[in-house]
């Protein structure tokens, strides 16, 4: 079976677990080399020596420096850096007035500032290049106004418009922009979150999406011919 990604570098924040680990393992499925970031190294040193040429990397995405010593060790290992996958992000849910400072600066820094650090990095690289794609998870929160979520969709709006821009920007030196913004996944992401109840009748386990389903279609966008660019893709589970 031909290995569409073979000798592809491709690096992925927050990778030790969920949609992460399932790109990881997706991404190596197809041939790519992999450098693999997150600020728990237990998990991603585990899963690397699991996938072969692969290297773990502790990073924390809300410092400009982790982001740069990540891309850095991607072009020392193997010499370029082909995909970079800004995937790292978290959530607090609850009414808005009961959003904490620590509460807001852990969003934002996280899912804003670490997508931006990350893409900066990765576009430092692929610029002298001349090639590269550029992949930011979002969400569909990015799209909605949902209860209980005010300030992780404002983290998520943030990323979308960043993406487009930043996008525009990149295109003359030949480097792509895709923005990602998924539904509902199933991982253990919603069994560790203290989560406003769902919708009578919805289960995360047996109506959300699965990871490896996210993670197939996100290798999907890498696999696209570099003469056009998916700007945006938008994926959502098929709830009767």
């Amino acid at each position: 079976m031909k290995k569409h990604l073979a000798n592809r570098v491709v690096v992925i924040t927050g990778a030790g677990r969920g949609l992460g680990r399932a790109m990881a393992e997706a991404f190596s499925a197809d041939g790519a080399m992999l450098v693999l970031g997150a600020r728990t190294s237990i998990e991603i040193d585990e899963l690397a020596s699991t996938l072969g040429n692969t290297l773990a990397v502790q990073t924390d995405v809300r410092v400009a420096r982790d982001c740069e010593r990540l891309v850095e060790a991607a072009v020392a290992e193997f010499g370029r850096v082909d995909v970079m996958v800004n995937n790292a992000g978290m959530a607090i849910y609850g009414p808005v007035e009961n959003a904490s400072p620590d509460d807001v600066h852990t969003m934002i820094d996280t899912n804003v500032k670490g997508v931006i650090f990350g893409s900066q990095a990765a576009f430092r690289a692929m610029k002298s290049q001349r090639s590269g794609l550029i992949i930011n998870i979002s969400s569909i929160a990015g799209k909605l106004h949902l209860p209980n979520e005010a300030v992780y969709n404002a983290s998520k709006w943030a990323v979308n418009g960043f993406s487009g821009t930043l996008r525009l920007e990149a295109a003359k030196y030949n480097v792509k922009v895709s923005c990602v913004c998924p539904g509902g996944i199933d991982t253990p992401f919603w069994k560790a979150m203290d989560f406003y109840p769902f919708p009578e009748g919805i289960d995360p386990s047996r109506d959300f999406m699965s990871a490896a389903e996210v993670a197939e279609s996100v290798v999907e966008i890498a696999r696209k011919s570099d003469r056009y660019v998916v700007p945006e893709l938008l994926m959502v589970p098929l709830i009767g």
